[in-house]
């Protein structure tokens, strides 16, 4: 019984640290995402003021 009850609780746990995984995958994607946006307005600015400039 002490066995069923263990791995009972271990297959929970893992599908939560599946979960948990998933969802910090996603979150780094964002991030990601966002990292390459705010390259691509800082070079659009950059491009603008030199435009600008000349």
């Amino acid at each position: 019984m002490a066995q069923s009850t263990t791995f009972r609780t271990s297959t929970k746990r893992d599908g939560l640290v599946d979960h948990v995984v998933e969802f910090l995958s996603r979150v780094s994607c964002v991030l990601r995402n966002l990292t390459d946006s705010a390259d691509h307005a800082a070079k659009m600015v950059r491009k603008a003021d030199a435009a600008r400039r000349s």
